[in-house]
Order: structure tokens, then C-alpha cells, then sequence
């Protein structure tokens, strides 16, 4: 849903996300990290775009939306494809994970951001009851966690092609547990949805910027989602980076 919301009211959502993908189109061998793929929208395009096949590319999916499975189920065939249900954060353990029980990847989150914005909540609310006749809000439960750094490790991944993050809010802390490999310019394209109450919005977006930039990431392009602020408080888009001293 939260998809489908994106291409009638904001089309370039597909038009960053083909940019992003042109980066790597070329490259011999792919590793894909997908966090929060909740549909799977984004890596279908990588394997529309690319030239990938079971041996020459591997994709690294994480969500912890019990939902997910049923929507990706035919990819998890793939030899080439690993699901993990585990929350890339800053600290590798458990944390409390704020699910949203009807829109699902819309405001799920480790972040309480969208949760909190009472404006957000009350407007979904009234959709809920007129179109579905339900109010099903959010619930809070624990969820396992661990940090981009020990997961590489762990798997013996040598480098990252491109890493999206779609994680409501919680992208400061996927990024924080990511230092090691950023640090060592093992990541090649950052795609990440920066999500954020209105007024401080632009700090964070400033503050995601400054830190990538300590990694040789240049922002090549950004674009604010018209649909995420939209009867909220809350505001979001997409930011594409391009890491200048990459090595593989």
C-alpha cells in the first residue's frame, strides 16, 4: 500500500530508485543489502535492471514483519537469496520493534517516530474505519537485532554493491552499525529513506549527510516524499550516495 502511494503521488520514488540501480548495472559480481524490503519493490528492480544470476550476485533481505515471507516467498527459492528476519541496528541483541498491525511497513519500526505523531496515527485511524472498518493500531514486542558490521563478519562478505535502508526512522542506527565497513570502503551505494517530525528534519538530514561524508559519500540526489507528509507531521524521502573511494 505504502508502495502504491508512492507512484501515484510522487512518481520519482521509481525514478531514484532506477538511478541508484544504474551504478551497479555493469558490475561483474553483485551483493545486495536490503533492509526493511518489506514487498521486496526494490530488489525486483535490481534483478530487472541487472544482468544478475545465481552465481554472480547475492541478496541479503531483512525485515522482521512476519508478513513478509508470503510476499517474497518465490525468491526465497533462489539459491542467491537470504532472508533474515533480524533488525539491523547499532548494537547487536534485542530491542523493542513498534509494529503497525494493518499498514504493516508503513510506521513499523524500532523508531517511535511515526508512532508517536498522534497526527499520523488519527488520520490513518479514519482510513482505517471508513474504507476497513477496523482501528487495528500498533503494537510493541521484542525483536533480535545485530549490526551490519558483525553480520558481514559473521557471513564473510567481502564488499556491499548497494545498501538500501527503509526502516521508518530507525536509519541512524543501521548506519552506526555499519562504521567498520564504511570506514574500510567496503560499501559501494547507499540508498536510504531519511524519516523525520517536520522541524527536526533537517537536522537530520544534515547530521546523515556530514557522517556519510566522513566515508568518502557524495549525495548525488534526493527526493522528499509528498505522500509521507501528507495528514502528518512527519516528514521523508530518499537519498541516494555514492561512495568516491570505493574498493572491491
Amino acid at each position: 500500500m505504502k508502495e502504491i502511494l508512492y507512484y501515484i503521488i510522487d512518481p520519482t520514488f521509481s525514478a531514484l530508485h532506477r538511478e541508484a540501480i544504474n551504478y551497479i548495472k555493469k558490475d561483474k559480481n553483485l551483493v545486495v543489502f536490503d533492509v526493511g524490503c518489506y514487498r521486496g519493490v526494490f530488489f525486483k528492480k535490481v534483478l530487472k535492471q541487472t544482468k544478475c544470476t545465481e552465481k554472480n550476485s547475492r541478496f541479503y533481505i531483512f525485515d522482521i514483519n512476519k508478513n513478509v515471507k508470503k510476499y517474497i516467498h518465490t525468491f526465497l527459492k533462489l539459491k542467491n537469496f537470504f532472508y533474515n528476519e533480524i533488525a539491523l541496528s547499532d548494537k547487536s541483541g534485542k530491542a523493542k520493534y513498534n509494529y503497525n498491525r494493518f499498514f504493516e511497513s508503513s510506521g513499523s519500526s524500532l523508531s517511535p517516530i511515526v508512532k508517536n505523531d498522534s497526527k499520523w496515527v488519527l488520520s490513518r485511524k479514519i482510513i482505517l474505519k471508513l474504507f476497513f472498518q477496523s482501528t487495528k493500531g500498533f503494537i510493541k514486542y521484542e525483536v533480535p537485532t545485530i549490526t551490519l558490521d558483525s553480520f558481514v563478519k559473521k557471513k564473510k562478505i567481502k564488499f556491499i554493491s548497494i545498501l538500501k535502508i527503509d526502516v521508518e526512522g530507525s536509519e541512524e542506527k543501521v548506519l552506526n552499525g555499519a562504521k567498520k565497513n564504511l570506514k574500510k570502503n567496503k560499501i559501494k551505494i547507499i540508498l536510504v529513506e531519511i524519516l523525520e517530525r517536520k522541524k527536526f528534519h533537517k537536522k537530520k538530514e544534515k547530521q546523515i549527510i556530514t557522517f556519510l561524508k566522513k566515508y568518502n559519500f557524495e549525495l548525488i540526489k534526493k527526493r522528499i516524499a509528498l505522500s509521507t507528509s501528507c495528514f502528518s507531521n512527519i516528514k521523508g524521502g530518499d537519498y541516494l550516495f555514492v561512495n568516491k573511494s570505493f574498493k572491491y
